[in-house]
């Protein structure tokens, strides 16, 4: 753990995501947010733009040879389509629930190497939780997965499935548990408990075994899940489409993702077989 929390490539990534938490917490405290909307009608704030201009300068002074994706800084599939690594950012993962002020936001930074994403590190603004996970060495620092709060930092990884289970839910994007997955998980598990949140944090929670499952039925998009996915597959988990393959990144035109499922390697299954009964739907 020491060798993590003091090694200077860690210590790099994290001075950039509190630098940015830090320009979105002044933001945040203000009356007005600066609220506009994209073309296609995603709020964005000044706290995504301020997050933004710290994060690409910082990660361009850290890795000059490694080019960035971000939420607000895309590039056309022409100029990135031969990228072999690439960091994929988003500054404020939860826009939604940072106008609604209901503190449920994280700042998303990846690493992709080859379509796969081997780093991913997490912060949530209002708490000071971040998250780090590598699934295979990277600037001399083995696979692990850890947590941070302050100057506190722990091992992570996901928890065995335990009464109640555990289901996260998004907190602004789609239905709840589908009843009769959860009629299906009651099979096995007699107490299930939805626990609604914003952004990353499902995944987090999730990777640091306090939760079991996240079901996402929806559109999200790479940036929104390519650090979490490093992070709970480095925390023993998996971030899988309803195939069963784990996502993979800037391989296609379109940036958008389809359905996954989050869950350790016990509920996964259960969850891909509930789906493939479910498919049309």
């Amino acid at each position: 753990m020491m060798d993590v929390s003091r090694h200077p490539s860690f210590k790099a990534l994290q001075d950039i995501i509190h630098n940015a938490a830090d320009a979105i917490m002044e933001i945040y405290q203000k009356a007005d947010l600066g609220v506009e909307h994209k073309s296609d009608d995603s709020p964005v704030t000044s706290a995504d733009i301020a997050a933004n201009r710290i994060i690409m300068a910082g990660l361009t002074s850290f890795t000059p040879e490694i080019p960035i994706l971000s939420e607000e800084a895309v590039v056309t599939f022409e100029e990135r389509k031969d990228w072999q690594q690439l960091w994929v950012v988003d500054p404020l993962d939860g826009t939604k629930e940072f106008i609604k002020r209901n503190g449920e936001f994280s700042i998303n930074i990846a690493l992709v190497v080859d379509g796969e994403p081997i780093l991913g590190i997490v912060y949530l603004p209002t708490t000071g939780e971040g998250y780090f996970g590598v699934t295979q060495t990277w600037h001399e620092i083995e696979p692990c997965a850890i947590k941070w709060h302050g100057e506190a930092f722990e091992s992570i990884s996901v928890r065995e499935p335990r009464e109640p289970l555990v289901a996260m839910t998004s907190r602004s994007h789609g239905p709840a548990l589908p009843d009769d997955l959860k009629d299906t998980l009651k099979a096995s598990y007699e107490q299930v408990r939805e626990l609604p949140k914003g952004s990353s944090i499902k995944g987090c929670r999730i990777a640091e075994g306090i939760a079991d499952l996240h079901l996402r039925r929806g559109p999200t998009s790479e940036w929104d899940t390519a650090a979490q996915q490093a992070i709970i597959e480095a925390a023993g988990g998996q971030l899988v489409a309803p195939s069963g393959k784990p996502f993979r990144y800037n391989q296609r035109e379109s940036l958008l993702n389809g359905h996954f499922i989050v869950a350790g390697p016990e509920i996964t299954p259960v969850i891909l077989d509930w789906y493939e009964q479910n498919e049309d739907e």
